[in-house]
């Protein structure tokens, strides 16, 4: 999955499930005290803002009690997952003395 939008559904998704679960409602609030987070930030997440680190997305997947393939929408390893979020393929550096022009 390379949508932070669809990310973030899945997210809220996997909020629902630990509600249904522990037939207890399970907040924006609940998840980031969980996670060392704040509120604001899951907000962020759910709405779509950005992607979150590997540990953290395990973490969220952990405390949901969902697995990775859920959050994501396919199985990835963390490799892959850091390669996605970074965007790539490095197109071209820049050597390090044409920096310091």
């Amino acid at each position: 999955m390379y949508d932070t939008k669809k990310l973030g559904q899945q997210v809220r998704a996997a909020r629902e499930i630990r509600s249904k679960k522990s037939e207890l409602p399970f907040t924006q609030r609940n998840l980031a005290q969980k996670i060392g987070e704040t509120s604001k930030w899951v907000k962020r997440l759910e709405s779509g803002e950005f992607y979150p680190d590997w540990d953290t997305l395990t973490l969220i997947a952990d405390t949901c009690g969902v697995d990775m393939a859920f959050l994501l929408g396919e199985e990835m390893e963390q490799e892959e997952y850091e390669e996605a979020i970074r965007g790539g393929r490095v197109a071209r550096t820049i050597p390090y003395a044409q920096l310091h022009v």
